[in-house]
């Protein structure tokens, strides 16, 4: 007999002691997987298996993957056919865990230990006389037993983050479908409003600020990732995407409109507009009008944000365009009828003064020109609207005018 036959035969040999070695063990399966379980439990200190419901299933599902584990170990179960519900298990059980909630780690954790422990339990019978195993052989079973941990992980892995991955994908869409919910008045209905607290994990009567930022275009980001900043400051936020704008609430319970501002600012990269439902998602969809409405008072292109409360001109203007183009018209058109350059440096001059309360000296000072240069240009503007800015109704048409105009330019409505 050659060498090659006599090497075949030694193998065959070693895989028929092992076999018969596993299949003694299925005997005391049960016992195992128990020692395994209690084994898990002490050292991850019930890490992932925080409940009494948990673990049991923990029992349960250990006992299953010994039983299965020895048999196909034991060559009970043929490689082309059973072994292939082996993989099953190892797949519906990250699944199920993903599901349950347990921490990848701890069920990576409960598979190291468990392999651990059964090749432990071949030693021990090994070292008692109850296998006929050599300790080469007992070597060889802790390898195919680390290459067989190897593949288990792998596969349960690959389940387990497939499953998380489709249950955030329902849960975004679950929230999203509320966040539309509110936008639509519906959180009015007491039913909606305590389902709507359930997936957004906001209490229906708690003041929410409602933030709409308009999207410009398919590649930009208004705001860049808010949840994160509202998270790490201690805040409740939900967001989505509908109509061409990013939306989202955010709880204000025990902080104020400047914490919001503040958390914001540094991630604005678009018009944003902001607005407080001070009675809770009942007011969301009112806020919500509001603040997509305030968003759309700054010119395209603006990266700002802003609250609805600190444009009230600009939003009673933008829900009246007609009344807008009577204001402008009655008074600025004869300032809008000079040639472009009296035109530029009258309107530049009223901003000016506006902006100082009607002040010459501080006007003069922020347009780099004489005291009465100003006042020139001022008589000027009294002369051509009818408005002079010291009287109250004079200073309000003025100023009503001015915003007016802004906002026929910044939407397009008239030329700059």
């Amino acid at each position: 007999m050659d060498t090659t036959t006599t090497d075949l035969f030694a193998g065959s040999g070693r895989e028929e002691r092992l076999r018969a070695a596993w299949t003694e063990m299925l005997e005391d399966s049960d016992r195992i997987a128990d020692d395994i379980t209690a084994t898990m439990l002490t050292k991850d200190r019930g890490s992932g298996w925080s409940t009494p419901e948990l673990r049991a299933v923990l029992r349960r599902s250990t006992r299953e993957h010994v039983r299965r584990g020895l048999s196909r170990l034991a060559g009970l179960v043929d490689d082309e056919g059973r072994s292939a519900r082996v993989v099953d298990v190892w797949r519906s059980t990250g699944i199920e865990r993903a599901r349950q909630g347990v921490p990848l780690e701890a069920v990576l954790s409960a598979y190291t230990t468990g392999n651990l422990l059964l090749w432990e339990a071949m030693t021990d019978r090994v070292r008692d006389g109850r296998a006929d195993v050599t300790a080469e052989e007992l070597v060889a079973a802790g390898r195919r037993l680390w290459r067989d941990l190897g593949i288990q992980g792998e596969v349960m892995s690959q389940a387990y983050r497939r499953e998380l991955a489709r249950r955030e994908l329902r849960d975004l869409r679950r929230q999203e479908s509320y966040l539309a919910g509110l936008l639509e008045g519906r959180a009015s209905d007491p039913e909606f409003a305590a389902q709507a607290e359930e997936i957004l994990g906001i209490r229906p009567d708690v003041p929410v600020a409602c933030v709409v930022a308009v999207l410009e275009d398919t590649h930009s980001e208004p705001l860049h990732h808010p949840e994160d900043r509202v998270e790490r400051m201690g805040g409740t936020s939900r967001w989505g995407v509908r109509d061409g704008a990013l939306y989202g609430v955010v709880t204000l319970q025990g902080v104020d409109e400047s914490w919001l501002t503040d958390v914001l600012r540094p991630v604005v990269a678009g018009r944003v507009g902001v607005a407080l439902a001070r009675r809770g998602m009942a007011g969301a969809s009112a806020a919500f009008r509001l603040a997509a409405r305030a968003a759309a008072t700054l010119p395209a292109g603006e990266q700002r944000l802003v609250w609805a409360s600190a444009r009230l001109p600009e939003l009673l203007l933008g829900t009246s365009p007609e009344v807008g183009s009577m204001i402008v018209e009655q008074v600025l058109g004869p300032v809008l009828a000079l040639p472009d350059h009296q035109r530029t440096t009258l309107l530049d001059t009223l901003r000016s003064l506006l902006r100082h309360s009607g002040s010459a000296t501080h006007a003069a000072e922020e347009l780099f020109c004489h005291r009465n240069t100003v006042i020139y240009r001022s008589r000027q503007l009294v002369e051509l609207t009818g408005c002079d800015l010291q009287e109250p109704r004079g200073r309000l048409l003025l100023e009503l005018a001015v915003i007016a105009r802004d906002l026929a330019v910044s939407s397009g409505r008239d030329e700059a």
